[in-house]
C-alpha cells in the first residue's frame, strides 16, 4: 500500500538545496521511489520554490545558473501537483481560523481534504496547525 501525505515548499526546497534537513526531506524520495509514498503538493508550490529560490540568489547563498538548475530539477520529481480553484476561495477562510497564512491554508487545506498529513519544515506552521489538531508533522533535521 502506498501512503500518501502532503509536503510544501520548505521540504520541496530542501530536494533541491543542500541545507540542514535536506536528508530527511530526501528520505522522503527514496520512499516514493521505492513506490511506498506518494507527494502530492499545491499548485502553488512550484511558485514558492521559485521564490526561495530568487531569495537564495539575492542573499549570495546561489548563483543564477545553481538556482535555475535546482528549479530544473523540482519538474523532474515525481511530485504530485493538485489544482483547484474552490481551494483557493477556502483558503481566507481556514487562514482565519488556523491562524496561518493563505498559502499555508492551501496546504492544509489539501492534507485535510485528502485525509493524510502534511510534512513540512516551517515550526511556526507545525505548531499553529497542531493548536488546531490539525494532520501537520514536522521534518525534524
Amino acid at each position: 500500500m502506498t501512503a500518501v501525505v502532503v509536503v510544501d515548499a520548505s521540504v520541496a526546497l530542501k530536494w533541491v538545496v543542500t541545507e540542514a534537513g535536506s536528508d530527511e526531506a530526501n528520505r522522503l524520495l527514496t520512499h516514493l521511489a521505492e513506490g511506498t509514498l506518494s507527494l502530492v503538493a499545491p499548485e502553488h508550490a512550484v511558485g514558492e520554490v521559485g521564490n526561495g529560490l530568487r531569495k537564495r540568489v539575492a542573499q549570495g547563498v546561489l548563483g543564477a545558473d545553481d538556482a535555475l538548475a535546482a528549479f530544473d530539477a523540482l519538474a523532474s520529481l515525481d511530485l504530485e501537483l493538485v489544482g483547484g480553484s474552490d481551494r483557493w476561495f477556502r483558503s481566507l477562510r481556514a487562514a482565519l481560523d488556523w491562524g496561518v497564512t493563505t498559502y499555508d491554508a492551501l496546504y492544509l487545506q489539501l492534507a485535510v481534504d485528502l485525509g493524510v498529513e502534511l510534512i513540512t519544515a516551517d515550526t511556526r506552521l507545525t505548531a499553529s496547525a497542531l493548536q488546531q489538531s490539525l494532520p501537520v508533522r514536522l521534518l525534524t533535521a
